[in-house]
């Protein structure tokens, strides 16, 4: 896991980041996320693995230091190398906070404004992008630090796009719009489920991760280990 000075966590007070819209506030207790039926560009193919997977479960806010540096290490990695066996399901939200005023939705960050709008680039990516694993890649990509400032902005998903061969314009359609408010409201309902202390917080199979290796962590929840953990088992042997 990350260094604790990096961590967010939910008792610090929220910058005033409020960001009204006209949507009307909508109790997404019951429903799915609204999905985008556009065809899109050309993704990576998702791989299928019929036997046990193991459920990871990321709640995160994009601008938090530890999230960045968490997303862009262990789960970059347990991605790339595991992610056919794996259930994975992200939460742009954080320690954000949702209210109703006036019939109107209203969006408190931790980090301010712009974080509001990063973390509705993240939940669009995760909509608009039909494979999940190029949508948690391209999420990953906007939290990189050689982006510029705190990355996961318009430039960010310009950026990452274009080197992953995505179109970007209707992902910041969507963050610019109804489907944006929508979908993080749909997060923060997800998130608020848990009552998390701080972000990145993670979940494997429902238990807390608090380690310092998260393949290594995963691994362990497997009855039968995939290739990618019997590698790494082998490779300690041979040390």
């Amino acid at each position: 896991m990350v260094p604790i000075f990096l961590l967010c966590l939910s008792c610090v007070t929220l910058i005033d980041s409020t960001v009204l819209t006209d949507v009307p506030f909508k109790p997404w207790l019951e429903e799915d996320p609204p999905t985008v039926d556009d065809d899109l560009m050309h993704f990576i193919p998702d791989k299928t693995y019929t036997e046990q997977k193991v459920n990871i479960q990321l709640f995160y806010e994009c601008h938090c230091p530890g999230c960045r540096e968490f997303e862009t290490t262990e789960f970059n990695e347990t991605v790339v190398k595991m992610n056919e066996y794996l259930d994975i399901q992200t939460y742009p939200y954080g320690n954000a906070k949702t209210e109703e005023h006036n019939g109107k939705v209203e969006f408190k960050c931790q980090h301010g404004p712009t974080e509001c709008y990063g973390n509705k680039l993240h939940a669009c990516a995760l909509d608009i992008i039909k494979n999940h694993t190029a949508a948690l890649q391209f999420n990953i990509c906007m939290m990189e630090s050689s982006q510029e400032k705190e990355g996961s902005d318009d430039r960010a998903a310009d950026k990452c796009g274009a080197h992953m061969g995505i179109d970007s314009t209707p992902i910041k359609s969507c963050a610019n719009g109804a489907k944006g408010i929508e979908l993080l409201q749909y997060y923060g309902v997800e998130s608020n489920k848990i009552n998390y202390q701080y972000v990145p917080f993670v979940l494997i199979n429902g238990e807390e991760y608090q380690g310092e290796n998260l393949v290594k962590a995963v691994c362990n929840y497997f009855s039968e280990p995939p290739p990618p953990c019997v590698f790494i088992e082998n490779l300690k042997t041979i040390v």
